[in-house]
C-alpha cells in the first residue's frame, strides 16, 4: 500500500485528517450554552476538548492513548461516521458485504483516532478563527462553518467544517482544506489502493499502519 492519503500533507503538517485540529488548536472562542446552530455545535466540542486537554497536560506525554481515548468520547457524537465510511470507500461501500463494511467503519475510525497522536506533536502554537457559517441548502438543514488556521511564520490554512442536522443535533460530515475535501482525497487514495488489492487486503494494511504508529486505543 503506498500510503495514507496526501490530502494531510497540504496544510504543512498543521491540520491532520477530519479536521480534528479545531477541537486541539483553537484559540479562545466563546463557550456556546448548546449544540443548537453549525457554529455552536463547532465551537462546543473546541471548548470541551481543550478542557479535556489542559486538564490532562500532564497525562498528554505520559500516557497518550489515555488522553486520545477521551478526546475520542467527547467528539465521536459530533461525527456521522457511518456515512464518512460509505463516502470514503465510495462504489466499494456498495459491492461490500456487512462483515466488510462493520471492518472498515472501525477501521477508519481508528485510523482518524491514530492522527490525534499526530496532531498532539505537531501543536506550536497556532490558533483558529471560526469566521462565518454558509447554509448549502435553502432548507437550512446542511451547512459549512468556515475558519482560518493561522501559524507563526505561515500562510494561513482555510478549513471549512460541512454539517448537517438530524434529529439528534448537527453532524460533522466533510472537512475541506484550502478546497481539498477530506472526504474525496480519501475515496481517491482508496479507489486508487482497490485497483490493485481486495477490500479486505485494504483494510488489514490500514490496521497495520495503524498499529505501527500507536498502539490500540482502550475506549
Amino acid at each position: 500500500m503506498s500510503g495514507l492519503p496526501a490530502w494531510r500533507h497540504l496544510t504543512h503538517n498543521i491540520v491532520v485528517p477530519l479536521g480534528l485540529l479545531v477541537m486541539l488548536v483553537a484559540g479562545p472562542v466563546i463557550a456556546a450554552d448548546s449544540a443548537t446552530t453549525p457554529r455552536a455545535t463547532i465551537q462546543k466540542v473546541t471548548v470541551d476538548v481543550l478542557a479535556a486537554l489542559r486538564a490532562n497536560k500532564d497525562t498528554l506525554h505520559k500516557d497518550p492513548a489515555r488522553v486520545i481515548a477521551l478526546i475520542t468520547r467527547i467528539v465521536d457524537p459530533y461525527f456521522d461516521y457511518a456515512f464518512m465510511s460509505r463516502e470514503a470507500l465510495g462504489i466499494a461501500w456498495r459491492r461490500a458485504d456487512a462483515r466488510q463494511r462493520a471492518r472498515f467503519m472501525q477501521v477508519f475510525h481508528e485510523l482518524l483516532v491514530a492522527d490525534y497522536a499526530d496532531v498532539f506533536k505537531q501543536y506550536t502554537g497556532q490558533t483558529i478563527k471560526l469566521t462565518r457559517v454558509r447554509w448549502d441548502d435553502a432548507a437550512h438543514k446542511r451547512a459549512t462553518v468556515l475558519s482560518q488556521v493561522d501559524s507563526p511564520g505561515e500562510q494561513p490554512v482555510q478549513v471549512d467544517y460541512r454539517l448537517y442536522h438530524t434529529h439528534d443535533g448537527w453532524q460533522l460530515y466533510d472537512i475541506v482544506v484550502d478546497g481539498v475535501s477530506l472526504l474525496v482525497d480519501y475515496r481517491e487514495t482508496f479507489v486508487t489502493e482497490l485497483r490493485r488489492e481486495s477490500l479486505d487486503t485494504l483494510i488489514s494494511h490500514l490496521q497495520q499502519k495503524i498499529a505501527a504508529k500507536h498502539p490500540p486505543v482502550s475506549r
